[in-house]
């Protein structure tokens, strides 16, 4: 009877043991719950090609002269990106390339130069940068490079901001986003009729 009993307990414990384990592996399998996210990548954001309109006219430059340059497709041949650190970053599009570039610039060679910042704690990201809104988390400065010199989108109290530049996406190495600037007053030589608007994409 002894032997009996014995039997039946270790029977018994064995297919509790069983049980129990067969729960347990269960339950891990249940709550493993870890998802792979995959990155975003610029070619996941960055789908528009460059697309920009470019207007400067009544801006007085070099020699009390009106400066005029318009097209409503800005060529980008050769384009140059710098992201200096994680809080500033520049770059230049040109509707020329370094082979037609051979001594003086010529009136239809135009740079668009653009610099971004971050501050406050901020680091670069998506995002909306205003026009030398320097007290923003966000900021850009742009210029248009010509052959009588540099282009800024001056302001006078009264009008409207001049605009911002959106940043879609940005790396070490891509960027992509759009133009939206734009400031008009033919009246006043040192403003004139400035407009910079549509995409642009610089990826590697």
């Amino acid at each position: 009877m002894k032997k009996l009993a014995l039997i039946a307990m270790i029977a018994g414990s064995f297919i509790i043991a069983s049980c129990g384990g067969g729960k347990e592996e269960n339950n891990d399998n249940n709550n493993d719950s870890t998802q792979v996210v995959d990155e975003v990548t610029a070619e996941d954001v960055c789908v528009n090609e460059n697309a920009m309109t470019v207007t400067v006219k009544d801006h007085e430059l070099n020699d009390n002269t009106d400066f005029v340059f318009e097209t409503a497709n800005f060529e980008v041949k050769m384009d140059d990106y710098k992201y200096v650190n994680d809080s500033t970053a520049e770059f230049t599009l040109s509707n020329y390339s370094t082979e037609e570039l051979v001594g003086d610039r010529l009136p239809e060679q135009v740079d668009i130069f653009v610099e971004l910042h971050a501050k406050n704690g901020k680091t670069l990201e998506p995002a909306i940068y205003p026009y030398q809104e320097w007290d923003n988390d966000y900021w850009s400065k742009v210029n248009i490079i010509t052959s009588e010199g540099t282009v800024w989108f001056n302001w006078v109290m009264g009008m409207p901001e001049q605009g911002d530049v959106v940043i879609d996406f940005i790396d070490e190495k891509n960027i992509c986003g759009s133009f939206k600037l734009n400031v008009e007053k033919p009246e006043n030589a040192s403003i004139g009729i400035v407009r910079l608007n549509g995409t642009f994409n610089i990826a590697k």
